[in-house]
């Protein structure tokens, strides 16, 4: 089975075949969230966002990273968590997929002070938990169902908001039940 990722689309296929993201059932679940924003702040949000997620991809496999002041002082506080709670990466943007009904790629696979944790990263000015615990927990059905013996003991956002504010939050799961439940619904109106 091969995914692959077009990135100019933000579009996944499996085999060949175009499969919903984890985005796209995140825009079901929460239809609204960014109605009231427009797209060109949107997108420069989004912009900021990937190279900070690039630039921590970059310096985790012992790569230059070159950044802006303000990427510098965003990148400053995962360096801070990072010693801070002994985070030690063991995947990063991975992509997973769940039966071949949606795709994603997850940020991040660490040992957080020892715990083998998910990890989302964010760099928004607010921090949504009901999203990224729908969004962590999408990734850990998908890569639990690939991985049996995989495990995660806890589900965390590393919050890199522009600023001195940076955060480690834990996330709480949603149980797979509501997942499937989610999953359902949205294929039916998809279809």
């Amino acid at each position: 089975m091969e995914i692959e990722f077009i990135e100019e689309l933000h579009m996944y296929l499996v085999d060949g075949v175009i499969t919903p993201s984890v985005s796209d059932i995140l825009r079901f679940i929460f239809p609204n969230k960014y109605s009231n924003i427009p797209a060109s702040i949107l997108n420069a949000k989004a912009e900021f966002g990937t190279h900070i997620h690039e630039a921590i991809e970059k310096y985790e496999n012992c790569e230059d990273v070159e950044l802006t002041p303000m990427e510098e002082i965003v990148f400053e506080q995962y360096l801070d968590l990072k010693e801070r709670f002994e985070i030690e990466p063991i995947e990063q943007e991975t992509l997973v997929h769940f039966e071949d009904r949606y795709c994603g790629r997850l940020d991040m696979i660490a040992n957080v002070s020892g715990i083998r944790s998910l990890i989302d990263i964010k760099t928004t000015a607010k921090l949504d938990k009901e999203s990224l615990s729908w969004q962590l927990s999408f990734y850990s059905m998908a890569y639990l169902t690939k991985n049996p013996k995989g495990y995660f003991d806890k589900y965390y956002c590393l919050w890199l908001p522009k600023g001195d504010l940076g955060q480690l939050v834990e996330i709480t799961p949603k149980p797979i039940n509501e997942l499937l439940e989610v999953l359902e619904r949205y294929e039916k109106q998809e279809n």
